[in-house]
């Protein structure tokens, strides 16, 4: 799912915000460049999950037999290819 920009924010804000509020949690730079940090990496996150749904799209339009997209069976094989594609790419077992 991608985020607008001020949602980006907004969320970086409330990470932020609760890392902070945490016991023991002391920032070593300023908090507008922890928050830009954490909007980095949310970025960047949003991208690679949307590389991945592409992916498993693609791979599953290759499939023989035409599947509908949201049907139980696509939900099905969708997570599977998902999880399938996030292994090789992060060389989990």
């Amino acid at each position: 799912m991608k985020f607008s920009r001020e949602r980006t924010f907004y969320l970086a804000g409330r990470i932020l915000d609760d890392l902070l509020s945490a016991e023991g949690v002391i920032p070593l730079k300023e908090r507008d460049d922890v928050r830009a940090e954490i909007s980095r990496v949310l970025a960047e996150e949003t991208r690679l999950e949307e590389s991945i749904d592409q992916e498993v799209r693609r791979v599953l339009s290759t499939y023989s037999r035409p599947l509908v997209a949201g049907s139980p069976e696509w939900e099905i094989l969708y997570q599977k290819t998902r999880e399938e594609i996030y292994r090789r790419r992060f060389r989990l077992t």
